[in-house]
């Protein structure tokens, strides 16, 4: 599945591929399509011998604001709701997960639901102490099919629930308390702090690195989405996602 979406774009310099989320009207709220071509571009810049380090950022004062909900409800609102099952096929977190190159979410601003599972498929996690993170699909009545099963192990349990069954928003210092951040470093100090990864990367041997990312994912396999998939089919899913709409 080719993409022609232009609100991802890559840049590649000096041995990094830069991955850019740019839809700042919509806090960087990712469409199907966006998904689609964010895989692609980890998949190009997996194959290409001039790329060592793969960085994904988002613009204009967010990360990624998760699923774009209104183009959800517009499927289930349609005539054909069953098609919200083949939204995984758009979705880029094993792409991301897998790639033989390191990886690098720089996030900047908010980081809610779908750009949280994002940046934790990326081995390497760095927010300024600004930023800040939601995982709120049980407001608008879906399940998230991957977080709960990436976080149940690594996250304190009273610490997860709360934010899983409430959606508040939470600082970079409490996601960093818990290990959901390699670093929090303050926004000037973002470009320099990457450099300096980037370049710790590239000094190392990037085969090993991917022969070290196998053996790490190697029993934590990625779910399906079915539980978001069928969540989203019921009744309250889809009265949440119209009251949103209101908003």
């Amino acid at each position: 599945m080719s993409s022609t979406e232009t609100r991802v774009t890559t840049e590649i310099a000096d041995g990094v591929a830069t991955v850019t989320i740019a839809r700042p009207e919509a806090k960087n709220a990712l469409t199907k399509s966006m998904y689609a071509a964010i895989r692609e571009a980890f998949q190009s810049a997996d194959k290409n011998p001039d790329v060592d380090v793969i960085v994904i950022q988002g613009s204009n004062g967010s990360f990624a604001s998760g699923g774009d909900l209104k183009e959800i409800l517009d499927v289930l609102e349609s005539d054909r709701p069953t098609d919200i099952l083949d939204y995984e096929e758009y979705l880029p977190f094993e792409a991301v997960r897998t790639t033989n190159k390191p990886t690098i979410a720089r996030i900047e601003g908010l980081c809610i639901g779908g750009g949280v599972t994002l940046a934790l498929m990326c081995d390497i996690v760095v927010a300024t102490d600004k930023s800040r993170f939601a995982i709120p699909e049980a407001k608008v009545g879906i399940i998230d099919g991957h977080m709960p099963r990436l976080l149940r192990e690594a996250i304190p349990p009273a610490r997860l629930r709360y934010w899983m069954y409430t959606g508040v928003l939470f600082p970079a210092a409490e996601a960093y308390e818990v290990g959901m951040l390699t670093k929090v470093v303050p926004a000037e100090e973002m470009d320099a702090t990457i450099a300096k990864i980037a370049g710790e990367l590239k000094a190392s041997s990037i085969p090993t690195i991917g022969g070290l990312k196998k053996i790490l994912i190697e029993t934590r396999t990625l779910s399906p989405m079915t539980d978001a998939n069928l969540s989203m089919l019921q009744p309250e899913a889809l009265k949440k996602l119209q009251a949103f709409k209101k908003k």
